[in-house]
């Protein structure tokens, strides 16, 4: 988790770029005897269309990954709960524009 951190930190400049590099070399890229990607191909999935809710959010607060840190929003009975460190408080509205991670549950 670090390290993907870091690396979006790193090239969160010019971030578009970087991956339509990776997912560019990910279409060109012949399979090998290891890839998972024919294993998955046959496997159908029934499990309908599916419906989530946003239940929380992961974003970070600093300028990288070495100075600041990170801190969650929770949705709770409808509303929304900071937990930064040892502080836990009620968040009238959440940076969810800045966030790094969402957190869905299946409601469906």
């Amino acid at each position: 988790l670090e390290q993907a951190a870091d690396w979006l930190f790193t090239r969160g400049d010019n971030l578009d770029a970087e991956v339509s590099a990776v997912l560019e070399s990910a279409t060109s890229a012949e399979p090998t005897e290891n890839s998972n990607t024919a294993a998955f191909s046959d496997v159908p999935l029934n499990d309908g269309a599916g419906q989530y809710e946003l239940v929380g959010s992961i974003s970070h607060m600093g300028g990288n990954t070495s100075c600041g840190h990170y801190v969650a929003h929770v949705k709770k009975h409808q509303g929304w709960i900071l937990f930064n460190d040892e502080k836990v408080a009620i968040s009238e509205a959440p940076p969810l524009d800045s966030a790094y991670m969402f957190l869905y549950k299946r409601i469906e």
